[in-house]
């Protein structure tokens, strides 16, 4: 590495073979301090320490947002484990789906719900598999099976049918 020194009435100064200054403590302004003003941002140092912030705050608040979500679903599965079975007589009154997803090549995903009518006026909404929602229909009774929010099966009353014989009709 060539050195190059240089003389002035300030002092003298060398510059290494990269045009580095080697010694800059008897220049004005320079007393101690190496790189000036700019130092911290060397190589992008400060940019590069809050990309490295930036980056681990998204990481923290997506791994509490994924620990929050399996701790919601273990606390829902654990209170519907606790809760009693229970078969009760019922109405379905309403019925609807939701749809989440299907834009552009993502497939989409439905959901279906199913609110029954307790015979003492309380409403239950449950999210029913589409093979059980398909058979549903709003104002059938019958006997509903769930356990804290998971629906299990409906039973529908058994209706008398009506018949046509010899353009009678019969009950």
């Amino acid at each position: 590495m060539a050195l190059t020194s240089m003389s002035s009435t300030i002092g003298q100064l060398s510059v290494d073979g990269f045009g580095v200054f080697d010694d800059m403590n008897g220049v004005p302004g320079f007393e101690g301090v190496q790189g000036g003003f700019f130092s911290g941002l060397n190589e992008f140092g400060a940019m590069g320490a809050f990309v490295s912030i930036f980056i681990g705050a998204v990481f923290l608040i997506v791994a509490g947002v994924i620990v929050y979500a399996i701790i919601s679903g273990v606390r829902t599965w654990s209170s519907n484990n606790a809760a009693a079975l229970l078969t009760l007589h019922s109405t379905v009154v309403a019925k609807r789906t939701k749809v989440t997803g299907g834009s552009g090549d993502s497939s989409a995903t439905t959901r279906y719900y199913a609110t029954f009518e307790l015979d003492n006026g309380e409403r239950v909404e449950l999210i029913v598999g589409g093979n059980h929602y398909g058979m549903l229909v709003e104002n059938d009774r019958g006997m509903l099976t769930y356990q804290g929010t998971r629906f299990k099966q409906f039973e529908r009353d058994v209706q008398p049918q009506s018949s046509v014989r010899n353009g009678q009709f019969h009950m």
